[in-house]
């Protein structure tokens, strides 16, 4: 009996015993200490300390291993006082390792904490309910054009839109490119910039500090000029449902520096058989955009080769979510054509892998390459639309009594 209640008091404490921390290695722990508060001083001091143990340790073991040599004079040593006076050597050099050793293994301890807390997984997510177009169009142009005045931009450049179909075909759209004309101008007229007679283009030259968009305008600083476009890509098969994106970029620096994303139809009622909801979430399972842009400016490209709608939805998010730099040279030669775009100081891949999925549901798998890296595999990305009758009907029905059939 009490052998058996032993047993189970074993497997009790068994399981309920915390897991061993793992540490993360030496050579990364001091990128985790904080510089102003002394830690990475103490580590450095602790790990001499530790060095200077280890020799006081070998040099008290050497003394008391060394052959017995009888000497005479001033430096006359018995065997005891030689054996105490390598003990006390051995002595001290234990205690200063002991005490490095207990320095040493709080700060990993520290360090690994906080690697952890940056390093957590987070969500990035926007949630979206179906709206017409032109509400759409309004509130992008009054949310562009509030930041484009408080970053001081006065001029702006509505360029064109293209839509992405279901199955990736690129069209010009010019009748959409009017309705955000006409949206932009309900909205504030100053400082549009009327389309030019030979329109737009996408042209680099060789000695230019930034692409050139017209025959007769040349940017020659940032914070001055904007450029505006659409992006339109179809969600459904017969593509009745569709994601509307307008951006908007420093026409000098080509960065991204508004994204508006909606979900809307482009059916000629402007109605569709249901109404969706739609969830965009980038599941980031090292906080991988987080410590990207609290690293400094960093821009990631996108690879033509990639999803369209997959690239689309993750520059949304870096720019939105985690204000990671977006460029935006490569949709502005899918909409304009002209010369190979630029990378905008991209010094980093996006590698986006489409997974299976359906009109409702699409997945994709994230990861990043630096050049002569290896690939940093990121999280999954995805976007699922919900008929907003069945949410509202799983929204009454939770915690709602069970009743039985009657007979």
């Amino acid at each position: 009996m009490y052998a058996l209640l032993a047993s189970f008091a074993l497997l009790a404490a068994a399981e309920t015993a915390p897991a061993p921390i793992k540490l993360i290695p030496d050579p990364e722990v001091p990128q985790y200490l904080r510089a102003n508060q002394g830690e990475v001083v103490e580590w450095g001091k602790a790990l001499q300390q530790l060095e200077k143990g280890q020799q006081r340790l070998q040099q008290g073991n050497s003394i008391l291993n060394a052959p017995r040599i009888t000497t005479t004079g001033a430096f006359q040593e018995t065997p005891e006082q030689v054996k105490a006076r390598a003990q006390k050597i051995i002595d001290e050099g234990k205690a200063q390792m002991t005490a490095a050793a207990a320095t040493l293994d709080r700060l990993r301890r520290v360090a690994t904490a906080r690697y952890k807390d940056l390093t957590k997984t987070v969500d990035l997510t926007e949630n979206l309910t179906q709206s017409k177009v032109g509400y759409c169009l309004n509130l992008a142009s009054v949310r562009l054009q509030k930041i484009a005045r408080d970053s001081g931009y006065k001029v702006h450049h509505i360029i064109g839109s293209m839509t992405v179909l279901n199955d990736g075909k690129i069209l010009k759209t010019p009748a959409v490119t009017e309705s955000l004309r006409a949206a932009w101008t309900k909205a504030d007229a100053t400082g549009l910039a009327p389309v030019p007679e030979d329109g737009y283009s996408y042209k680099v030259g060789s000695d230019a500090a930034a692409p050139q968009l017209t025959k007769d305008w040349k940017v020659s600083s940032p914070r001055n000029a904007t450029v505006v476009w659409v992006e339109v890509y179809g969600l459904t098969n017969d593509n009745s449902l569709t994601l509307l994106m307008v951006r908007m970029a420093d026409a000098f620096t080509m960065r991204l520096i508004g994204s508006e994303m909606y979900l809307t139809t482009f059916n000629s009622s402007e109605s569709a058989a249901k109404v969706y909801n739609a969830k965009v979430n980038l599941r980031d399972e090292k906080s991988f955009l987080p410590r990207l842009s609290s690293s400094g400016d960093r821009v990631v490209s996108y690879a033509r080769t990639n999803s369209l709608l997959g690239n689309a939805l993750l520059k949304h998010l870096c720019l939105s979510e985690s204000k990671v730099g977006v460029g935006a040279s490569q949709s502005l030669v899918d909409i304009l054509g002209g010369d190979a775009p630029s990378l905008d100081g991209a010094m980093a891949n996006w590698k986006i892998i489409s997974l299976e999925g359906n009109d409702l549901s699409k997945n994709f798998k994230i990861s990043c390459e630096a050049s002569g890296s290896d690939v940093i595999e990121v999280g999954l990305l995805s976007i699922k639309l919900e008929d907003q009758t069945k949410s509202r009907e799983a929204t009454k029905t939770v915690g709602a009594p069970a009743t039985r059939p009657t007979k």
